[in-house]
């Protein structure tokens, strides 16, 4: 397989810069998503990657080979799109074989690879259909297979799941999860989708306005972001504004809050008096009816509050708690709590489970 390094890639249409100065290293194996909001640049970056668009600066390389200059055909790439892209007039067996046969693959070779491939993705009897005759899921794997017979050194995905329906949607990204371990290739997935992102990925690339804001695995974007616009873009958070007192122990820092002092995680060294920002995430937090009997013990943080909001979501209870100073704080609890509109309650949560933003 082929390890991918982006160095100082660039994009401009004009004024605007649509990817600006990314830089990255793919492992040999590896799943890397692109992450962001539409028009952050992540299907540009694909799209350089791809041979579709020609870089304004910047080298891609495939293994230390630079590729930026060669045409697509030239890359041995697969390209899976997000509306599946296959031919409607030919049947799934001629999908397959059509890149074969641009490439001067022998017919029995041909056969032996559709064979494999339609295997692979779980279809082996459905070769003779058109795509018209498939479901949306059946259509999206064999636009998997079409991009993996032809043996590329790097599969490309941009939004390739978009079309689909939530419940297969998620069905979808544990098989193309599977898929891409057994095949062992070297996969970039481009997804606007944070849940998606999350299962697939072995690392996820955060991209605002053209930019890598943050790269890492999804466990550690998750519970670790740098800035408050990767926090609000994975999930949902709760910020509290603060201002450090000082070092504790293990790693925790007291901060001066508008709820009082709240103890939370960080590695980095901070300056007493700094602003910063505490986040932690809605599940982390425990409600209770009485005040806990030692708010420097194991739950390491209370903040008192008033239910203002209650919706059931089947597998869990969400909760807004108004708080004091104007703070509302999201709460995910199990489905059977039984906390009210205008409940008096006790928000904890653990120092290890809170994370300081640098402000």
């Amino acid at each position: 397989m082929t390890e991918l390094a982006i160095r100082g890639l660039s994009k401009r249409f004009g004024d605007v810069a649509a990817v600006d100065g990314f830089e990255l290293r793919i492992g040999d194996h590896e799943l890397i998503s692109l992450l962001g909001p539409s028009g952050c640049g992540k299907t540009t970056t694909l799209r350089c990657i791809a041979g579709f668009e020609s870089p304004t600066a910047g080298r891609i390389l495939f293994d230390d080979r630079d590729v930026v200059g060669l045409p697509p055909e030239r890359r041995n790439i697969g390209m899976v799109f997000q509306n599946y892209a296959l031919f409607p007039h030919m049947t799934v067996r001629q999908n397959l074989a059509f890149g074969l046969e641009m490439r001067g693959v022998s017919k029995g070779e041909i056969g032996q690879r559709i064979a494999r491939v339609l295997e692979t993705v779980q279809l082996g009897d459905l070769g003779e259909r058109y795509p018209r005759q498939l479901s949306g899921g059946q259509q999206q794997r064999i636009a998997l297979a079409r991009a993996m017979v032809v043996e590329p050194s790097i599969l490309l995905l941009d939004e390739p799941l978009a079309n689909l329906d939530a419940k297969l949607r998620e069905e979808m990204r544990f098989f193309v999860r599977s898929l891409q371990k057994r095949v062992g290739i070297t996969t970039v997935y481009v997804t606007h989708d944070q849940a998606e992102a999350m299962v697939i990925s072995d690392r996820i690339v955060v991209m605002f306005d053209g930019r890598i804001h943050q790269v890492g695995a999804p466990d550690e974007i998750y519970s670790r972001p740098v800035s408050r616009e990767v926090a609000n873009f994975i999930g949902l958070s709760n910020f509290v504004d603060g201002r450090v007192l000082g070092a504790g122990d293990n790693g925790e820092f007291r901060l001066e809050t508008q709820v009082g002092t709240l103890r939370c995680a960080y590695s980095e060294t901070l300056a007493e008096g700094r602003e910063v920002a505490l986040i932690v995430r809605p599940e982390a937090i425990v409600l209770s009816g009485a005040a806990p009997a030692d708010s420097a013990g194991s739950a390491g943080n209370a903040i008192a509050g008033r239910v203002s909001e209650r919706y059931f979501l089947g597998n869990i209870t969400g909760y807004r708690i108004a708080c004091a100073d104007g703070l509302v704080l999201q709460v995910q609890d199990d489905p059977w709590a039984g906390f009210g509109v205008g409940d008096e309650v006790w928000c904890t949560f653990d120092a290890a489970h809170a994370w300081i933003i640098p402000d």
